[in-house]
């Protein structure tokens, strides 16, 4: 998208911001260790030495600092692998709550997020999961009308200016982290009608899946890694449908047209990993096209690049 010259950044900024780390990182990963599941050969997550060292592993845990490895041990023959592995994150993550280990645990337990790609079910408390460097699901919806001329305007949500984490920043119009047990479309139901107060008949027959973001990131200050799947949701909505806060984390909804949130991203208004959705949204709309952005081809690639952990089980 052309931008003027006074502009700090250009769209693929906004994407790389939050998609920084290396494309090669699956293989270039020092000084990270991987995350195991044992017998899957697969690596589960990425990381950092410190928390290596840190972390209280209990036995079932086993750690290979030549190979910069950490290994879940075979469950036993008497155990499955979501019993088996979910007993052994949660007594890891149980006694660094206790011990007030990691800042980022907040010294408190959390909702639980999957492990995607693990052959069975298995879950690790959302607080905790970037401590293991595991990918994490996210889910958005982005709603729009179209005015009297046909053009897009879309409904964006301003955060709460009480929240901890970037306080008055535009948002999604619903978003929310994914449940370990949940899918990402209940996901979308449920927070749109807690947070938009969205008519739940609308949302369950005119909302459009939209396919998954894929991203991968380095924290600039803790340097823990993690890998971002986004599932994507496009709902058209009637003109009088018009979202409202159901909860304190929204302050309010401003419908805005395509150029004002190309516009408002630039200027670092949005929240950071809310702008690829908002790119790949425009994309898709037409919004943003090879023939008005130099760097069409490297956002469409981005937007979808490959993670370094897997999105779904090999058995």
């Amino acid at each position: 998208m052309t931008t003027s010259t006074s502009s700090p950044h250009k769209l693929i900024h906004l994407i790389t911001g939050i998609d920084n780390a290396p494309l090669d990182f699956g293989s270039n990963f020092d000084p990270y260790y991987r995350l195991f599941l044992s017998p899957d050969p697969r690596p589960h997550g990425f990381i950092l030495p410190a928390t290596v060292s840190l972390m209280p592993w209990p036995d079932t845990f086993i750690i290979d600092h030549s190979a910069r490895t950490v290994t879940l041990a075979s469950p036993p023959s008497s155990s499955s692998l979501t019993e088996h592995a979910n007993a052994a994150f949660q007594e890891a993550v149980d006694k660094a709550i206790n011990d007030d280990l990691f800042p980022i645990l907040h010294k408190e337990h959390s909702e639980y997020f999957r492990i995607v790609g693990a052959r069975s079910f298995v879950q690790v408390e959302r607080f905790a999961a970037p401590l293991f460097g595991i990918a994490t699901r996210g889910a958005h919806l982005t709603g729009y009308i179209r005015d009297d001329d046909g053009e897009i305007k879309i409904w964006v949500a301003r955060r709460s200016r009480h929240l901890f984490s970037y306080p008055g920043l535009l948002d999604s119009t619903v978003a929310g982290g994914i449940k370990a047990s949940h899918t990402p479309l209940a996901c979308i139901k449920a927070e749109s009608t807690e947070e938009a107060c969205l008519p739940p008949d609308l949302v369950s027959t005119h909302v459009e899946p939209a396919g998954a973001i894929t991203l991968a990131n380095i924290n600039a200050k803790s340097k823990l890694f993690h890998s971002d799947i986004i599932y994507v949701f496009d709902l058209e909505m009637p003109r009088d449908v018009v979202p409202r806060p159901g909860d304190d984390e929204v302050e309010e909804f401003v419908l805005m047209g395509c150029g004002e949130v190309v516009e408002r991203m630039l200027k670092g208004e949005f929240k950071p990993n809310v702008c690829p959705v908002m790119i790949d949204f425009l994309v898709r709309r037409g919004f943003i096209t090879k023939e008005n952005e130099a760097d069409f081809e490297e956002i469409q690639k981005r937007l979808r690049r490959e993670i370094p952990v897997p999105m779904e089980a090999d058995v």
